[in-house]
């Protein structure tokens, strides 16, 4: 079986909707079939909920035992991931809610608790908190005292970052302490301070604390998805997008996301992350909908673009392209000058920024030595690659190809 027909069985296996089951024309699965498919879904971080579709909508499907075993046990890996999470987060919550610290739980802790309706089917890599920026020196204290170690030197807030991370003690759990959802350097104008006005309480993890209203999440997911990462999670996240209409299809107000989209300047974002979904997923969104948020400059080559990055296989042991953008345009671009430009303005880091990354503070001497640390830190990381690009490796020729389509992609997502 190829890679588009094994695709498009993965997208059948996890619809939702018993009645678009065909069950009697999916033809027996091979060993060999059901081990790319749980790759697949591996890759995708959805296996868990894989195992839930399969057994719910599918039952009449052949699984032969030995994926059947496979399947369940990375459905109680997962829940016993996502327990010791929450006991995590639980801890977290009940000291802020000690310092009376507002905190609004993000992403995957939400989803999973509120709209999936079962911890077990929604992967989470890390924690996800939302703190005011006033509140971020007492927070910093607050997770130093309870043995939470940051993975920068020096936590100052600049014109390029949004978040500190933290890892928990003993825990090897990531804990993301955000005072925005997305960075500066991206141009878009976030509504901060709405977001926390129209936020809910709920009571989480068994600790009291706040999550996005139904609106602010979903534009939260259309840009992780697109503009944050460019589509490189993979299907997670229209999966997540899938459960929030079905979870709040009757409470959901288009007309608040329509003004949000138009507002924050992240309408294409959101329009093509609806599109995907409602292209993979089936999903029925309300009519005109669409058609009221399509860009004037649409064009199918993005859709096409976007379809790339979810389903590429590309397998790479470096950083993810998406996860420092100038790294998508250095390989993205053709000339050499420009490759060789991107990389002195990687290299020439603010010292704010160069101070995060080194154990020197901002407004002293001795942070200009660091520059040499950065060239050797830098080198280690993509020397290798530059060095096989030099020399034309067809692998590298390939990735030159996937961060030009990426950085053409994102240019659009960006432009007003």
């Amino acid at each position: 079986m190829d890679q588009t027909q094994m695709d498009d069985l993965l997208l059948y296996f996890l619809r939702a909707s018993p009645e678009k089951t065909n069950d009697g024309r999916v033809k027996p699965l091979s060993e060999a079939d059901w081990a790319d498919l749980l790759q697949q879904s591996a890759r995708h971080k959805i296996t868990p909920l894989l195992y839930h579709r399969l057994k719910t909508f599918h039952p009449d499907i052949s699984i032969p035992p030995s994926v059947t075993k496979r399947l369940r046990q990375a459905y109680l890996d997962n829940s016993a991931r996502n327990l010791r999470l929450y006991d995590n987060l639980c801890g977290v919550l009940k000291i802020f809610r000690r310092d009376r610290i507002p905190v609004i739980v993000l992403k995957g802790a939400h989803l999973a608790e509120f709209v999936y309706d079962n911890r077990a089917l929604r992967f989470m890599g890390d924690l996800d908190l939302l703190v005011r920026k006033d509140d971020l020196m007492r927070v910093d204290a607050l997770l130093l005292e309870m043995g939470c170690t940051p993975t920068i030197h020096n936590r100052i807030v600049g014109k390029d970052n949004n978040e500190f991370v933290y890892v928990m003690p003993k825990r090897d759990v990531s804990l993301e302490i955000h005072w925005s959802i997305l960075s500066p350097m991206f141009p878009f104008t976030i509504d901060t301070d709405g977001q926390w006005e129209r936020s809910k309480s709920v009571l989480i993890a068994g600790v009291d604390a706040a999550v996005f209203c139904p609106e602010d999440l979903l534009l939260h997911l259309c840009l992780h998805a697109g503009c944050t990462h460019g589509f490189e999670p993979g299907l997670r996240l229209f999966y997540d997008i899938d459960e929030i209409l079905r979870h709040d299809r009757k409470g959901m107000d288009w007309g608040l996301v329509q003004h949000r989209s138009r507002e924050w300047g992240i309408g294409k974002c959101v329009y093509l992350t609806l599109e995907l979904t409602r292209e993979f997923l089936g999903v029925a969104l309300p009519e005109g909908l669409m058609e009221a948020l399509k860009p004037n400059d649409f064009d199918e080559r993005f859709v096409a673009l976007a379809r790339e990055q979810i389903f590429s296989r590309k397998l790479r042991t470096g950083p993810p392209l998406s996860m420092w953008p100038a790294v998508a345009q250095f390989w993205g671009s053709a000339r050499l000058r420009d490759k060789i430009s991107l990389f002195l303005k990687g290299f020439f880091l603010p010292r704010k920024a160069m101070a995060r990354l080194y154990p020197v503070p901002a407004d002293s001497i001795r942070i200009y030595f660091y520059y040499c640390a950065r060239l050797r830190d830098l080198l280690r990381a993509y020397g290798g690659d530059v060095w096989r690009w030099l020399k034309c490796d067809k692998e590298m020729k390939s990735f030159a190809k996937e961060g030009k389509d990426l950085t053409t992609l994102k240019d659009w997502l960006m432009s007003p």
